[in-house]
């Protein structure tokens, strides 16, 4: 009984820290400063969204991580999400930890991807996707599944 415990767990162990293995890349001495914007969906009960701009494109909230991701999936890192009264329920305007990073699969920069690098022990990515790319077929990296926002149907 002993011995298929210790393989469940050695099983687990591997398993959650395959995910922390990520390296995330560092901030960049040009690092862009996203502040947060809002997108209200009208034919969707005014279901309102977070949104971020990035060389002349807005980007929403579509999904979160699926499966694994290796350090080799993030392009790098272009920026941080300012911190305010709408995006932080503790206000610090030298808080840099909300990066925003580009795929490397997604050379057309239809999805950024936010993640917190801060010390909190359950961090997990999270993807927007660009808003003129809605009602089109486009390639969608593995490792993001959609949270099915009725926007993106």
């Amino acid at each position: 009984m002993k011995k298929p415990f210790s393989l469940l767990l050695s099983f687990v162990l591997i398993f959650c820290l395959a995910g922390c293995g990520v390296k995330y890349p560092d901030l960049p001495e040009s690092a862009i400063a996203f502040t947060a914007g809002s997108f209200t969906d009208e034919a969707d009960d005014n279901a309102g969204y977070f949104t971020i701009e990035y060389n002349g494109r807005t980007y929403m909230p579509y999904g979160t991580i699926k499966g694994v991701m290796k350090s080799t999936d993030i392009d790098k890192c272009i920026g941080y999400i300012v911190q305010d009264e709408n995006t932080a329920s503790v206000v610090d305007p030298n808080d840099k930890d909300t990066r925003i990073y580009t795929l490397t699969a997604d050379k057309e920069n239809n999805f950024l991807m936010e993640y917190y690098i801060g010390t909190t022990l359950m961090n997990q990515p999270s993807f927007y996707r660009a808003v003129d790319t809605r009602g089109k077929v486009i390639f969608v990296p593995e490792f993001i599944d959609s949270l099915e926002y009725n926007y993106w149907a």
